[in-house]
């Protein structure tokens, strides 16, 4: 191959070949961060609203056990 050939061969594959490893791992982890994030506080967010469906579920239930219970 002459140098006509490795110019082209160059052009051809700028996109194949990145020019920095580390560019396409800074991207990953950047990714996986922004994920893990997005998850802890949709955690955060949806556990309060839960709590209070739970106390309210709790407290319904409280309340049909007492009205079923056997008067004296």
């Amino acid at each position: 191959m002459n140098q006509r050939d490795w110019e082209l061969l160059d052009k051809q594959l700028w996109g194949v070949s990145p020019s920095s490893p580390w560019r396409g791992t800074a991207w990953g982890l950047a990714f996986v961060a922004v994920f893990l994030g997005g998850l802890s506080i949709g955690a955060i967010l949806f556990a309060q609203q839960r709590q209070t469906q739970l106390t309210l579920h709790d407290a319904t239930t409280v309340l049909s056990l007492l009205d079923s219970s056997p008067q004296r």
